[in-house]
């Protein structure tokens, strides 16, 4: 089913757009749908969702790989958040490796993706059920120390939804 949305999302790809040499990578998937992020064959990061037996599609690349160059020093990267069927969220971790991704203390699961800029970002996917609000806190590991840094969420200040502090 996967296969299916990647191929209703690649044909509506320009040639400019379309994935590189390492291909699409999936971030997340729902009951009739899929999201995806990949590099350009010139470099730019690139997402989208399709609908698995047609519908809609939906894609964005960054006007030039430089709009999200490597960090100088450890950090997280933001690189996609969305709404499509979940609340899907793809970060780089540039310079460290995260080792878990909580909301109010409760892990989530958190995938790890396949490496972009010439190997040297680590790209690290979750997604919520719902819009939720606050921000979720990623422990990561910087050469032999570990740390706490946050990735903000979609929900906003909303009260109405699901938050995490």
């Amino acid at each position: 089913m996967v296969d299916a949305s990647r191929a209703n999302l690649t044909a509506q790809l320009s040639v400019k757009n379309l994935p590189g040499p390492h291909g699409m990578f999936t971030a997340a998937v729902g009951r009739s749908a899929a999201t995806f992020v990949w590099e350009s064959s010139d470099g730019r990061f690139c997402s989208g969702s399709a609908a698995m037996a047609g519908g809609f599609t939906s894609t964005s690349c960054l006007s030039d790989r430089r709009d999200a160059p490597f960090a100088v020093r450890p950090a997280l990267v933001p690189l996609l958040s969305t709404y499509t069927f979940a609340e899907v969220h793809v970060f780089g971790a540039d310079r460290e490796t995260v080792r878990s991704v909580t909301c109010n203390g409760r892990p989530l699961a958190v995938r790890r993706l396949p490496r972009v800029l010439d190997g040297r970002r680590v790209l690290y996917a979750f997604d919520l059920s719902e819009p939720t609000a606050g921000r979720v806190t990623v422990t990561v590991v910087r050469g032999r120390v570990t740390a706490t840094e946050h990735v903000e969420l979609m929900g906003g200040d909303l009260r109405h939804k699901a938050s995490c502090r």
